[in-house]
């Protein structure tokens, strides 16, 4: 931990141990935000911890996850919470966790740049709350305490002190030890001054030097090695027509049809289709923009293709623009659902002990019911059956939020509403490698390979015993089956 942020890394650090999986998450070295698979170290948990909501406005927050606000969001909206409170009970969560990650026993403990960055918090934390924190969880800091008490040594400043140190919020007694800090003074003599008890005051000057703060002197310190950053290549500011129309193109297509992305009425023919497909194609064939190396346009290019490839093989099809079809007209009726549906109510008092009410086998019924249109492609159904089951759960399901994304995944039109879902699921179970499969292969069917890469690696990192192609093995031997059927 203290290395990756001595090396201003960007990345997670992933610890595993028996009964937990947890991720910290660094940007430029700092930590920006942390996940557990425990349901203790979740935010909401935390914040009924320290006493600012009670048990039953937390579950009236819960229920309205499926608006894809994130819970902090949520709880201000209801008026539960303050904005700063919110960041204070973010902060306490990242470290809590950072915090239990310094004092367990990993089976499995590595630094993954591949993973992505999830920032939770305005104000980064620093190594140095969260060694504080750990250090007070320890029931004796054993090893550590023999460290820093030598005969004849002393504790001293490194060049980073003023920087880590302002970062660290310490109490006016810790901010005192940290004071008697001179180069001079032997830990014994540190302890004899300090206006806390010895042990308490042992735990600190442990943070504080395992943070970097503080060193033994007479001890080498290694110098933070500083990556040698490639160098990006720089694209002209010049754009060139074609490279102006592709973006124009990319920008206009997210919000259209498959008729409208192809140029055509609707009920155009074949020959239409065909003819308006492959001038589009031509028209921005990869060799034409060979020349142009930048890796985000190259990302647009492969965006349109998808989409005008994707509009032929679905309207070339009498069955599939018929299904196709029957999302179209219900893009009015979904619009006005969404909107129903992200707005936020609660009632003007929830008293202790409030549950709102639910139907957990009316829930389960209709789950089951979704299930089924799914695999009919009956997708609309499928969406009204999934938001119908969530309306009657807890909210706190993953896979009801997972069919619903692979559902709204069907019209492009709705495709940022099911990667919402989709990361709705992940965050309510993170270490479930199937949904960021999910995540990844909406990705690819929009044509953006590269963040699709970028998932599986993550997956590869978080779970390194998932194997991919099962996941593809299974869905091809389904696919197999339905066109058999």
């Amino acid at each position: 931990m203290r290395s990756a942020a001595e090396r201003q890394r960007n990345g997670a650090l992933i610890c595993e141990t028996r009964d937990a999986k947890r991720l910290v998450f660094f940007e430029g070295g700092q930590i920006v935000g942390a996940k557990s698979s425990l349901v203790d170290e979740r935010l909401g948990e935390v914040i009924v911890r320290m006493g600012r909501i009670t048990r039953a406005q937390l579950e009236e927050a819960t229920r309205h996850i499926r608006s894809g606000r994130m819970l902090g969001g949520i709880l201000v909206e209801l008026g539960y919470l303050r904005g700063g409170e919110i960041e204070s009970a973010v902060r306490t969560q990242i470290i809590e966790i950072g915090a239990a990650i310094l004092v367990s026993t990993p089976t499995r403990l590595l630094f993954s740049d591949k993973v992505t960055i999830e920032a939770v918090t305005l104000s980064p934390v620093s190594v140095g709350e969260v060694f504080l924190d750990a250090v007070k969880r320890l029931p004796e800091i054993g090893l550590y305490r023999e460290n820093i008490l030598i005969d004849d040594y002393v504790l001293a400043r490194t060049p980073d002190t003023e920087r880590l140190g302002r970062a660290i919020k310490l109490s006016e007694a810790e901010a005192r030890v940290l004071d008697s800090i001179d180069s001079e003074h032997t830990v014994e003599e540190i302890l004899r001054l300090s206006p806390l008890a010895e042990d308490e005051t042992l735990r600190i000057l442990v943070a504080l030097q395992q943070s970097g703060i503080l060193a033994v002197e007479q001890r080498s310190d290694t110098q933070a090695v500083v990556e040698e950053r490639p160098s990006i290549p720089v694209h002209s500011e010049k754009v060139e027509p074609l490279e102006k129309e592709l973006i124009e193109v990319y920008s206009s297509i997210q919000c259209q049809n498959h008729w409208q992305v192809l140029g055509l009425e609707r009920g155009a023919s074949y020959l239409q289709i065909d003819r308006a497909y492959r001038a589009r194609t031509e028209r921005f064939a990869p060799e034409n923009f060979q020349h142009i190396p930048d890796t985000e346009l190259q990302e647009k290019l492969s965006f349109v293709h998808a989409r005008l490839e994707e509009a032929f093989v679905t309207l070339s099809s009498t069955s599939t623009a018929t299904a196709y079809g029957g999302l179209v007209e219900r893009e009015d009726q979904y619009q006005e659902t969404k909107e129903r549906w992200e707005v936020i109510t609660a009632p003007p008092h929830v008293p202790n002990g409030w549950t709102r009410p639910l139907d957990s086998e009316e829930s389960e019924r209709l789950l089951k019911r979704a299930k089924r249109a799914l695999r009919e492609q009956d997708y609309w159904r499928a969406i009204e059956l999934l938001r119908a089951s969530i309306e009657l759960s807890d909210g706190t399901d993953p896979e009801r939020f997972h069919l619903l994304g692979q559902a709204l995944a069907e019209n492009p039109r709705w495709r940022q509403d099911a990667e919402q879902n989709l990361k709705i699921a992940q965050n309510l179970k993170p270490w479930e490698p199937r949904y960021l499969v999910s995540l990844a292969k909406l990705y690819e069917k929009e044509g953006l390979h590269q963040r699709a890469q970028r998932i599986y690696e993550q997956i590869q990192a978080i779970d390194p015993g998932y194997t991919l192609r099962q996941e593809f093995s299974s869905e091809e031997s389904e696919s197999a089956r339905t066109k058999a059927g």
